[in-house]
C-alpha cells in the first residue's frame, strides 16, 4: 500500500497521501501485503480509496460493489456517502445491484440496448411508482391513463404506474404493491409499453 501511495502522489498533484494511508488502515487494508494477495473486497476498497484520495469532483464507477459481500458492500458505499458531503460533488454509477441504487443515488436511468428508457429521481420512483395486479376484467375496465407498461400474468395483469395514489384513490378493488427498482426493471424490460 505504501508503494501504491508513492505511484499515487506522483501521479496526481492533488493526492492526500496522509489520509488515504489511515483510510488504508480504517478499512483493514494491510499497508505490507502484496496486492495479489488482497479478496476481491479489499480491492474494491483500495480502488475506491485511490480515486477518492485525490478530490476529484466527479467520480465515475463501474459496478462498484459488485462481488461483494454485504459488510464489504455496506463500508463502500458508507465511503461514497462520505465522499459526497463535500459540496460539488458527484458520482456517476453503473450497477446491476439495485438495492445500492436505491438508498445511494439522487437520479436514476434506466437503459436498455443502448437507449435511456427511464429517467427518474429515486425518491419519486419509490414514493409513486407502483405495480397494479389485477384480473383481465379489471384491467380491462380501470383507467389505463397512467399505466406505462403492463404484462400479462396468470393471475391476469400487472401493469406499472406512476402515479400509485391515483390508482389507490380510485380504484381501492385492485392490488398495488410499492415499486421498487427490481420490479420496475422486471416491468419496463419484459412489459408491454402502452
Amino acid at each position: 500500500m505504501k508503494d501504491i501511495a508513492e505511484v499515487l502522489a506522483a501521479t496526481y498533484r492533488t493526492f492526500n497521501k496522509e489520509d488515504f494511508l489511515k483510510q488504508c488502515e480504517r478499512f483493514q487494508l494491510p499497508l505490507k501485503k502484496q496486492m495479489k494477495e488482497f479478496s476481491t473486497g479489499m480491492k474494491r476498497k483500495l480502488q475506491v480509496l485511490a480515486a477518492i484520495s485525490h478530490d476529484a469532483d466527479l467520480l465515475i464507477l463501474d459496478e462498484p460493489t459488485a462481488g461483494l459481500d454485504v459488510i464489504a458492500r455496506d463500508e463502500l458505499l458508507e465511503l461514497l456517502r462520505e465522499y459526497m458531503e463535500k459540496e460539488g460533488r458527484s458520482i456517476l454509477i453503473s450497477s446491476h445491484i439495485s438495492g445500492d441504487l436505491e438508498g445511494f443515488c439522487d437520479d436514476l436511468y434506466m437503459i436498455d440496448e443502448g437507449k435511456i428508457i427511464l429517467h427518474e429521481e429515486t425518491d419519486v420512483l419509490l414514493s409513486e411508482y407502483a405495480v397494479l395486479k389485477m384480473t383481465q376484467q379489471q384491467y380491462e375496465t380501470i383507467d389505463q391513463t397512467y399505466i406505462l407498461c403492463y404484462k400479462k400474468e396468470s393471475f391476469g395483469v400487472s401493469c406499472l404506474t406512476d402515479q400509485k395514489r391515483f390508482y389507490m384513490e380510485n380504484y381501492p378493488q385492485i392490488t398495488i404493491e410499492k415499486g421498487n427498482i427490481d420490479e420496475l426493471i422486471m416491468m419496463m424490460i419484459r412489459g408491454e409499453r402502452k
